[in-house]
């Protein structure tokens, strides 16, 4: 398979993450045998409107020794429940592996997804399932 025919895949999240209350279970992902990677995207199906106006919730994708090497998503304070926040929301979203710069998540690699809490200067809120999307070639 060709990097101009890739194999799209979504790897969602088991479980909620309140990201007001820690920083989540840390779950991983490997692609198909062989194939390399490109991150396109990263996102939250959100379950609890997000107060989080000191440090932002984010869902970081790496490697255990570099937790957001591919990618962070910050999302952002006053995020509705029941929005899908992704990077089309988050403007600053970092994709460090753009196909422009050749930098690929390699084959038979697995992939680290972590969190960082969010906190707030009232009461922290906010919950979600984070998902990630990759294209496997």
């Amino acid at each position: 398979m060709s990097y101009s025919n890739p194999k799209p895949l979504v790897y969602l999240d088991a479980t909620e993450t309140d990201f007001a209350a820690g920083t989540g279970t840390p779950w991983s992902f490997k692609g198909p045998k062989g194939k390399q990677g490109i991150l396109r995207n990263i996102g939250v199906y959100v379950k609890e409107t997000f107060e989080d106006d000191t440090i932002t919730g984010k869902v970081l994708v790496g490697t255990t020794a570099d937790p957001n090497a591919y990618g962070q998503l910050e999302i952002a304070d006053g995020t509705l429940a029941t929005d899908t926040f992704n990077n089309v929301d988050d403007t600053d979203c970092l994709f460090l592996n753009s196909a422009s710069q050749n930098n690929t998540l390699a084959a038979d690699t697995q992939i680290e997804v972590t969190f960082v809490q969010a906190t707030d200067s009232g009461v922290a809120a906010g919950k979600g399932r984070a998902y990630v999307e990759v294209d496997w070639f």
